[in-house]
């Protein structure tokens, strides 16, 4: 059985993703990201925070049941870490949908703070979109040219009812662009080793997805391995976005207690990772519409 405190090997199955550590808190970056200097963009670890057990050590989320005090001091180490201001940070309530919201200069961007969905998209310089994530996906877009950027959050459901070639569809429209000018990162999540599911659970992916694209495979009598990852893979190729310009971490958030909160191990008091995602330019914006956009 695991125990806090124990040393695990340094990660050797990341590529194009890196490691760094900024005011002792590490984070993961995708390297290719960061040749257009105008996003910025993060995925935490569990290391660097003040939680107690079981929350150790920098859970970002609120609805686990830690100390809120723990919680908002965490994110202030986080936001010092990566360059954001925790005050600002967007986010939505969270509902394992399929709804997007965007957010341009013409929007009251705290209208949006808080309500249901699973994905943000803005072209506002310096205003922080974030998901909270515990085994699912988080996929941060990015529209360098625009600029604009995006964060979705796709475990299970959401990917199911196609989250992010819905957010692809609505950047595109909402800034005048084709799929090809998007980018894509999709952070660490539970991997195809350890998300085992019902059959019922498992059926979306069976009628969406052909067998041999490895989305899911069999298991034990009435379970199948999923492989979200894959999934999501899968839906940015058919949705338009070139595959050179898609990067996935491929590191199991259930295999990797040490970096990772994992809710599938670790259960209902598991800790969360926040990953962010900002316009860190003032560069001048497309003119956009002056509506707030939401969908479906």
């Amino acid at each position: 059985m695991w125990r806090w405190g124990l040393h695990e090997p340094p990660l050797t199955t990341m590529s194009v993703f890196s490691l760094e550590t900024t005011h002792e808190v590490p984070f993961f970056t995708c390297v290719p990201m960061h040749q257009h200097g105008v996003v910025m963009h993060a995925f935490s670890t569990r290391l660097g925070g003040v939680s107690e057990p079981p929350y150790t050590s920098l859970n970002l989320g609120f609805g686990g049941g830690d100390s809120r005090v723990c919680v908002l001091r965490n994110r202030a180490r986080f936001g010092q870490a990566v360059g954001i201001n925790p005050d600002d940070l967007m986010t939505l309530r969270q509902v394992h949908g399929n709804q997007v919201c965007v957010l341009t200069e013409a929007n009251e961007a705290m209208l949006v703070q808080g309500t249901p969905g699973d994905g943000l998209i803005t072209n506002r310089p310096y205003l922080p979109l974030g998901v909270i994530t515990a085994d699912c996906f988080p996929v941060v877009l990015a529209a360098p040219r625009v600029p604009a950027v995006g964060i979705l959050h796709a475990g299970r459901k959401g990917t199911a009812r196609r989250v992010v070639p819905t957010a692809i569809a609505l950047m595109c429209q909402a800034f005048d662009i084709s799929p090809e000018a998007v980018f894509a990162a999709i952070g660490p999540g539970i991997g195809r080793c350890c998300y085992e599911v019902d059959e019922a659970s498992a059926k979306p992916f069976q009628s969406g997805f052909a067998v041999d694209t490895a989305v899911y495979r069999p298991s034990r009598p009435n379970h199948i391995y999923l492989d979200l990852q894959q999934a999501i893979l899968l839906q940015l190729r058919a949705a338009g976005v070139p595959s050179s310009q898609m990067w996935s971490a491929d590191l199991c958030t259930a295999c990797h207690p040490y970096w990772f909160y994992s809710y599938r191990r670790e259960g209902p008091r598991s800790g969360r990772m926040l990953n962010a995602v900002m316009i860190q330019s003032n560069t001048a914006l497309v003119s956009q519409s002056s509506q707030r956009n939401c969908s479906p």
